[in-house]
């Protein structure tokens, strides 16, 4: 078989690829670029100038880290969550969890419906503590994602905060239903002979032969740990859950893991997401709708209308109400619509059966939505990291020349909103594929029926990314 062929059927039969991701370091080293990286931004954070354009941790955390995170997730997958570097906890915590009690997670939780809590409040922190414009604030938040990262894992076993409690890991997932690869078993009935389930258990290499964790201690070999999410590599459908780890990977004894390349759009129509998974989509859509719209003059005025309304100029009684109210009104929307569209359709199901059905189109909205937002404020600072980085090594004491400030100033304006309406309308057609996708076995009516919404939702979106928007954490310098 040739490379070309090889590569068709699995990522990892690039040159030097698989055999990197196969070293049991390889995730450290991936990791480490990342680790220095939020060092250096919690430095400069608390130490550094506090103007955000010129300050390290604000420039790399809202401006890059968000921009390359969507450009990973459309090029490969979830990079930034194979490479976090909040999971180096796991050294301390694994030494920790020898003193501490341990627990699991409570049922009730081992959902999604608590991140999507913790994703409204992350949103609104945002806004109202202005983190954006404050380095000593993103300072804290990366310090307070390290601190809850090992005190979860501390108390409760490995993947739990990566599963059910990390906004940020759970925003990846959703938005990787969008990449090109996926995770999966060369052949599948190699994993049904497999005793161990090692993709899972992991693995323990020892002379009489492969053992899971719980048959070996780490003492009696090398030691490979399973998927950090619990997910059984045959059974996988989706991305979601998916940290791209790469520990099944290594954990398989018989090289049967590959990273499949597929079509995009192909995990919306096949894969049969949860309720709570469908759910964390459709708010990642209407929350990234209102991130936008906080930063036009719209949002100010309808704030101000709001505060007449209702007597008050509490900036986060105003916030909370319009973030809840769009929030909410969505939900109940996308609740009412799905319903009445699979009665259009001729389909018997509850409202929540709906939702799971057509609610899925979101995943696509949500990404594009993300992306041509995240795109606008990348592009107006994609050249002012080289300044803010000198700037930071050079407060550390390093020899560098002085920083070059007008490199944060190289803005493509005319550019940024012709990418952004292609970037939706890429996010429509597919979730109008989807949509008629899943319509199959019924009447097309029904998906025409919500994709007449998603038009005009997609509508309000380009209303909304046309308007004049605060460039946040960018430097104008004034024109000669």
């Amino acid at each position: 078989m040739s490379l070309l062929s090889r590569i068709r059927k699995d990522l990892l039969a690039l040159p030097l690829v698989g055999r990197f991701l196969r070293w049991r370091y390889s995730r450290f080293l991936l990791q480490l670029p990342l680790f220095l990286v939020a060092l250096l931004a919690l430095y400069d954070g608390f130490l550094g100038r506090q103007l955000a354009p010129k300050n390290f941790a604000t420039v790399s955390v809202w401006l890059h880290y968000r921009g390359f995170l969507v450009l990973a997730v459309a090029v490969l997958g979830n990079l930034f969550c194979a490479a976090c570097p909040l999971m180096l906890v796991r050294g301390p915590t694994r030494w920790a969890k020898r003193y501490l009690p341990q627990f699991q997670w409570p049922r009730p939780l081992r959902n999604k419906y608590f991140v999507i809590v913790l994703t409204l409040f992350y949103l609104f922190a945002y806004e109202y503590w202005d983190l954006w414009a404050s380095p000593w604030l993103t300072a804290w938040l990366i310090l307070g994602y390290f601190g809850v990262a090992f005190l979860v894992d501390a108390f409760f076993p490995e993947g739990t905060f990566c599963k059910y409690v990390c906004p940020l890991g759970n925003f990846n997932f959703t938005l990787s239903t969008t990449s090109p690869a996926q995770i999966a078993a060369k052949d599948p009935a190699v994993c049904l002979t497999c005793e161990g389930k090692y993709c899972v258990n992991g693995r323990v290499e020892t002379p009489a032969g492969p053992k899971t964790a719980r048959e070996a201690s780490p003492q009696e070999g090398t030691y490979y740990p399973g998927c950090e999410t619990r997910l059984y590599v045959p059974q996988i459908q989706s991305n979601m859950d998916c940290t791209l780890c790469f520990n099944c990977l290594r954990a398989c004894p018989y090289d049967n893991v590959a990273l499949k390349p597929r079509f995009w759009g192909a995990e919306w129509i096949r894969a049969r997401y949860r309720l709570d998974w469908v759910w964390l989509g459709v708010l990642l859509f209407f929350a990234g709708f209102m991130n936008a719209f906080a930063m036009v003059p719209a949002y100010y005025r309808l704030a101000e209308g709001l505060s007449r309304l209702l007597g008050t100029t509490n900036e986060g009684l105003l916030l909370i109400t319009i973030y809840a109210l769009w929030t909410g009104l969505g939900f109940l929307l996308v609740l009412y619509l799905s319903h009445l569209a699979s009665r259009l359709a001729g389909f018997k199901e509850t409202a929540m059966q709906a939702v799971r059905r057509w609610g899925v189109a979101f995943f696509p909205l949500a990404f594009a939505m993300w992306t041509g937002h995240y795109a606008f404020h990348f592009l107006t600072g994609w050249a002012s990291i080289v300044p803010v980085t000198q700037q930071a090594l050079i407060h550390l004491g390093l020899p560098l020349p002085e920083p070059d400030w007008t490199l944060a100033a190289l803005v493509p304006e005319n550019l940024l909103y012709p990418l952004q309406v292609v970037i939706l309308y890429l996010g429509l057609t597919g979730a109008t594929t989807t949509l008629f996708s899943r319509a199959r076995g019924g009447r097309p009516l029904g998906a025409a029926f919500f994709f007449l919404m998603l038009f005009l939702l997609v509508a309000l979106a380009l209303w909304v990314l046309a308007q004049p928007m605060e460039m946040r954490g960018t430097l104008l310098l004034p024109k000669t």
